[in-house]
């Protein structure tokens, strides 16, 4: 007979506050594939570097430079994507009339807050899975932690997410919590 699955989210209650704490999702098989793909990647990232600091004749190299500086770029956000695998949580704090949404082990990522007075219609939504050319799901981004999540809410004239590949049950579960302690609407 099959467990019941008792979720990911950690539901920290404390009288005013309420913290939510989701550690990231991790595809070993991902974080593997961009282990071994950094390991490439340093090679690289040194050879290149190492044009400069050898006093090349010709000068600096304008395609050298296009080709480190996108090079580094790309490696990372690839180390911004294991480190999120492995260390990645999502926290959220609702209390006195905020809700924050902070994203720890999240490189490039700066906590966001929202006035619970503005935001409406609270609800839980699993995002679409979509296939990639080879047939496997593509779960969800982390290149663009925004833009994915369960649980929503209005803000404005804007939709924001959070709640990153939660089941939609555990999403209406937290859901639930939050609205017995009227801490939304």
């Amino acid at each position: 007979m099959e467990l019941p699955y008792t979720g990911r989210a950690i539901y920290d209650d404390n009288f005013g506050n309420v913290t939510i704490t989701i550690p990231a999702k991790k595809n070993w098989f991902i974080i593997l594939f961009l282990g071994v793909w950094l390991c490439g990647w340093i090679f690289g990232e040194t050879s290149a570097a190492g044009t400069f600091t050898k006093g090349n004749q010709s000068g600096v190299d304008l395609f050298m430079i296009v080709w480190l500086t996108g090079w580094t770029i790309g490696g990372l956000f690839v180390m911004r994507t294991i480190i999120w695998g492995l260390l990645g949580k999502e926290i959220i704090t609702i209390g006195q009339g905020a809700l924050t949404i902070d994203k720890k082990g999240a490189i490039f990522y700066r906590s966001k807050s929202y006035d619970l007075r503005e935001a409406k219609n609270f609800r839980a939504v699993e995002e679409p899975y979509f296939y990639n050319s080879f047939g496997n799901r593509r779960d969800s981004n982390p290149f663009n932690l925004d833009k994915s999540g369960t649980i929503k809410f209005d803000y404005g004239m804007q939709t924001i997410k959070f709640g990153d590949r939660l089941d939609e049950a555990e999403a209406n579960y937290l859901l639930q919590k939050l609205r017995d302690k009227k801490l939304i609407n």
